[in-house]
């Protein structure tokens, strides 16, 4: 019998941790601006006009606090790894999906991802870059048993 590990569950392990870090390097990159200035963050989230105004404040509060949850979800706790994965694959979805919305409104409003403002990407560049973390939270559910 052979004792040494599959080389592919190896590779697959490798993937799930690098797509992981990767994806709590980011949220945590973009929570922490929205925790600091978050009367900032509250503004981009009015400005998609997505939302009723009751909502605006409770979820420019929390949604940073969910991300901080996810990243460190990710970067530690291997048995909370899959649900963080489909909460961050969700978050994308939703983000992307308003993004999306305000292009086709032709009312581009800066995301709000990294604390934003003026040296905010462009709405095409944010979805781009949404796409990009969904395929790697993708990759980290296919790895995850």
């Amino acid at each position: 019998m052979n004792s040494a590990p599959d080389s592919r569950s190896l590779v697959w392990i490798l993937l799930e941790w690098i797509c992981c870090l990767l994806l709590a390097a980011v949220f945590i990159a973009a929570a922490f601006p929205k925790i600091i200035e978050p009367g900032l963050f509250a503004l981009a989230v009015h400005q998609y006009g997505i939302l009723p105004d009751v909502l605006v404040n409770p979820v420019a509060i929390f949604l940073p606090w969910l991300e901080i949850s996810c990243a460190a979800a990710l970067a530690v706790l291997p048995a909370a790894r899959r649900g963080a994965l489909l909460l961050v694959a969700g978050m994308l979805v939703g983000f992307t999906l308003a993004l999306s919305w305000t292009v086709l409104r032709g009312e581009p409003v800066p995301c709000g991802c990294f604390g934003g403002g003026e040296n905010s990407p462009s709405a095409w560049s944010a979805i781009a870059r949404n796409i990009g973390l969904l395929v790697l939270a993708a990759l980290g559910l296919r790895a995850t048993r």
